[in-house]
């Protein structure tokens, strides 16, 4: 009998302890989903966050982007203004016109007369442009942008502006243009390589340069050379613009490619121009072959530039000496380009022309 009862308890026991585990069980379970929630949910809250603030992130940078364009692009229009007017009322107009047409955080960029500050832009002994506000002759405009200022335009408004505590962000921006005379001497390629529808190509081309030059509002004065196995000064500097391609259609090609003898001659044009006290001076050489008579023209470049000449470079066809020019280029702290076709020298010469106008200096 005492066994029975013993059996019977440790049964009952049993039973007990099957009947409570199942409940522990669950109530742990539901324990663990509640707090995964919780933590999914605030990473949920962490992500969102992140993402908010990488947009507003992004848009900041667009913005400061565009407000950059824009301001670049008021400098530019008036200081183009002031060049052909030296009236300072209509420059800041074209300033503001311009600056108007550019977007900032989804708005118009207005300005006043108070962005513009007038001035002299001269090079220092390093080559740098130095900006001397309310100094004569202007040649300069700078723009100063603060949208902090209030204004129409006061600033850029974010998306997630309660995530982060920053409701509009102000950037500031300056930007300052400079107008600059300009005496510049072409120097192309006459050797017999050219002959056919290259040199078409090239006096063409010569059109578009020109053309390019004489939609700007200042009068450049141009000069022209060219070489083969000798060069020929053929236009002394001129502002009648079409003299240099018609010159050019009325050369004789001729044996041999001398690179320098060519960059000498348009130097010599250089020494009759305006002073470079008060002009910048520029030489475009261009050329469809390899150097093969007279000196090296890396030693003209380095001579050149010495004297504060700009000097750009354009190759013509799979056969230029690519090397060489692109060294010439980076000599004269000029512009090389290559084109392949006819369409590209075009587009080659129309560049650089469009690089002799204004410039952002600073």
């Amino acid at each position: 009998m005492k066994i029975m009862i013993d059996s019977q308890d440790q049964t009952n026991t049993c039973s007990y302890a099957t009947h409570t585990s199942p409940v522990r069980s669950n109530k742990r379970r539901i324990k663990r989903r509640g707090s995964i929630t919780v933590l999914v949910a605030l990473l949920m809250i962490a992500f969102v966050a992140m993402v908010a603030i990488s947009i507003d992130t992004s848009y900041l940078h667009l913005s400061r982007t565009e407000l950059r364009a824009a301001t670049d692009a008021a400098a530019q229009a008036a200081s183009v203004t002031l060049a052909r007017s030296q009236d300072l009322t209509a420059a800041c107009e074209a300033g503001m016109k311009i600056a108007k047409m550019n977007l900032v955080g989804g708005k118009p960029l207005v300005l006043n007369e108070s962005n513009f500050i007038f001035g002299n832009s001269s090079r220092n002994d390093t080559g740098k442009f130095v900006f001397k506000p309310n100094e004569t002759p202007y040649n300069g405009v700078k723009v100063i942008v603060d949208l902090s200022a209030g204004g129409s335009t006061s600033g850029v408004n974010l998306f997630f502006s309660e995530l982060h505590g920053v409701k509009v962000f102000r950037p500031k921006q300056e930007a300052i243009s400079t107008f600059l005379e300009r005496d510049i001497v072409i120097v192309i390629d006459r050797s017999l390589s050219m002959k056919g529808q290259p040199y078409k190509d090239l006096c063409n081309s010569l059109d578009v340069f020109v053309e390019t030059l004489g939609e700007t509002s200042t009068e450049e004065y141009v000069g022209l050379a060219s070489y083969a196995g000798t060069a020929s000064v053929d236009v002394d500097y001129t502002t009648e613009l079409a003299k240099i391609p018609d010159a050019a259609r009325d050369l004789k090609l001729k044996s041999a490619t001398s690179i320098s003898a060519g960059m000498e001659a348009g130097f010599t044009i250089m020494q009759k121009g305006r002073s470079k006290l008060f002009v910048e001076r520029a030489m475009v050489v261009m050329t469809d072959g390899i150097h093969n008579f007279g000196q090296n023209p890396i030693i003209n470049a380095q001579e050149i530039a010495a004297d504060g000449v700009t000097i750009h470079s354009i190759t013509f066809g799979e056969d230029a000496d690519k090397g060489r020019m692109q060294e010439i280029a980076n000599i004269g702290r000029g512009k090389y380009l290559h084109a392949d076709n006819s369409a590209e020298l075009k587009e080659a010469f129309r560049d650089i022309a469009l690089t002799l106008t204004t410039m952002i200096t600073e």
